[in-house]
């Protein structure tokens, strides 16, 4: 029964304090907008372009995690910064990028970390 006990406290610590050392900057959406910022660096609007329907496509295929672990503000806020990096892109607004890029990055830790 003592057996029994600790192992249903240990696993309760580990559900209360969490067992994930992850990071932002391992996350998908992240990792693919840390690749725009470079490609804008370097001019490379078609690759940069691509990237961002790539992130577009994770936030798509992860919309019902985003769902149950924030708030619909957040989700949908992360939703339109995406679409505004998109059409930031389009234009070839290289401040605009880095600024949206930073809004994806806040939205993501707020939805993951928060």
């Amino acid at each position: 029964m003592k057996f029994f006990t600790l192992g249903t406290m240990v696993l309760t610590l580990f559900i209360f304090t969490g067992c994930s050392d992850e990071t932002i900057q391992d996350l998908p959406i992240t990792q693919s907008a840390t690749e725009i910022n470079s490609l804008i660096s370097q001019s490379q609007w078609t690759k940069a372009q691509q990237k961002s329907k790539q992130v577009q496509n994770i936030y798509e295929s992860n919309k019902w995690k985003y769902q149950l672990m924030g708030d619909e503000t957040e989700y949908n806020k992360l939703d339109e910064a995406i679409a505004k990096l998109q059409v930031s892109i389009k234009t070839k607004d290289k401040a605009e990028v880095k600024r949206t890029i930073a809004t994806i990055e806040h939205y993501v830790q707020s939805l993951y970390f928060q």
